[in-house]
């Protein structure tokens, strides 16, 4: 997948052109770009996905900004395995955001060349979102493209949608944020020093930086799987502070079952989340957390053992 910054970086054809914000990438995304990518092969055009490296709320409220989905290579990633050709991340400042909806129109028609475009049927664009669904279709048969409307994809009778799976991710229901996402909600980061306590107990863990801007699953022990050292593990992973062993911030680590690579400090870490174990809780004793760390071993290990068994 081509990655550009701006959308006069095109210097192709006639293209499908996808909008959205696309936080989190989940089910009602994808449908958006599988339909790209259906009009692309028909038609042999270029297939591209338009959305922001920001979010919009971000340039006059950051305050209101909702915790990300993705980070930005996430959000890469995540975009390139759907198989667009090109990826427009675009920058959102005040001067973009004071554009007419014909204005923003005409912009990516001069760049992007669009013979057919997709959008949600929630879309808006243009200085205060004033350009909807219907606009498009109108300016579409003005310069030259034709708009195709994705509607609303539901599942168990509600729309899918980047506010319900943070929602699920806030209750640390992770198998509902599974669903929605279309898999497993993902934490990665570097690999760095902790307070040693997995040594302590005999269960060396390895601690993920927590992440600055990302939705963070509440506190409590997690069945997970971790990515490093280009090899899978299974892990039981802990979010919080330790209220048995008190002392710095809140910790992402993770105790990774069968682990034979040596020091990973410094490495890059990918955690996908399926389940949570329980809640965060203080013990009486170093050596009662000891054997509850034993026990989420165990859960862990049969959770996945189960789930392989059904798949």
């Amino acid at each position: 997948m081509k990655l550009l910054t701006h959308e006069r970086q095109w210097r192709g054809g006639e293209t499908v052109v996808a909008f959205g914000m696309f936080d989190g990438v989940h089910a009602g995304h994808a449908q958006l770009m599988r339909k790209a990518n259906e009009l692309a092969a028909i038609h042999d055009l270029t297939s591209v996905v338009y959305t922001f490296s920001t979010h919009p709320m971000a340039t006059y409220a950051p305050e209101h900004v909702p915790a990300e989905l993705n980070t930005r290579s996430e959000k890469i990633k995540a975009l390139a395995k759907m198989g667009m050709d090109v990826a427009v991340l675009r920058p959102f400042d005040r001067l973009y955001a004071s554009q007419s909806p014909e204005e923003f129109v005409r912009s990516f028609c001069e760049a992007l060349h669009p013979r057919h475009v997709v959008i949600g049927f929630n879309f808006s664009f243009g200085s205060k979102g004033a350009g909807k669904a219907r606009d498009m279709i109108r300016f579409g048969e003005r310069y030259g493209f034709e708009t195709h409307v994705v509607e609303e994809i539901q599942l168990d009778g509600q729309p899918i949608s980047s506010t319900r799976i943070r929602k699920a991710i806030a209750e640390g229901n992770m198998e509902e944020a599974t669903r929605l996402l279309g898999g497993p909600y993902m934490l990665s980061g570097v690999v760095q020093r902790g307070k040693q306590l997995g040594r302590k107990l005999d269960f060396p863990t390895a601690n993920v930086r927590w992440p600055k801007d990302k939705a963070v699953p509440p506190r409590g022990v997690y069945a997970a799987l971790a990515y490093v050292r280009e090899k899978w593990y299974v892990a039981a992973v802990n979010i919080g502070r330790h209220p048995t062993a008190p002392g710095g911030g809140p910790t992402i680590e993770a105790n990774l079952i069968d682990y034979d690579g040596g020091d990973c400090y410094d490495c890059h870490m990918r955690l996908l989340f399926f389940l949570r174990l329980r809640e965060e809780r203080k013990f009486e004793s170093l050596e009662a957390l000891r054997e509850e760390v034993m026990r989420n071993r165990e859960q862990t290990i049969s959770y996945f053992k189960n789930l392989t068994k059904q798949s």
